[in-house]
């Protein structure tokens, strides 16, 4: 792994995670941290050895319009949907599908271990919105340190 990537993936990896903190806090993802990622895959896209860039930005635009499409049904909160497609940006076109594959595997573990969690009572803040950024980072993770950023 070069250096680049090396950092890449910790700016990523970074970034993730404040999202994951910041929406299990206060279900709310700030509006800065995936515009960081998006801002940090820019700089990360001049450095990339190969002109990959068009593809990512595609995958990220596609992930963008099918999210838009899931925040209208209202099957995930706006925040979700600008995380998740900044972070499609930061894979090759050919693993955007396992990135969103892994999305909503890590989404259906989480709301099956949240309604245990709700049933038992140990949940402080049992409001029926889970932190989806968890799952995004979750699966995020998982699929980069699979499939690495060049």
């Amino acid at each position: 792994m070069s250096p680049v990537e090396a950092a890449g993936l910790v700016f990523f990896s970074a970034c993730l995670a404040a999202a994951a903190a910041a929406d299990l806090r206060g279900r709310t993802i700030p509006n800065a941290l995936p515009l960081a990622l998006a801002a940090g895959f820019a700089l990360y896209a001049v450095l990339l050895p190969e002109p990959a860039w068009p593809w990512r930005l595609l995958g990220g635009a596609v992930v963008l319009a099918l999210g838009w499409l899931a925040w209208s049904l209202r099957a995930l909160g706006g925040g979700d949907v600008k995380l998740l497609a900044a972070a499609a940006l930061w894979f090759p076109l050919a693993a955007v599908p396992s990135f969103l594959l892994a999305v909503a595997l890590a989404g259906g573990i989480q709301a099956v271990v949240w309604i245990f969690l709700k049933r038992a009572g140990r949940l402080q803040r049992a409001d029926g919105r889970l932190p989806y950024a968890l799952a995004i980072a979750a699966a995020g993770l998982w699929v980069m340190l699979r499939a690495p950023l060049a």
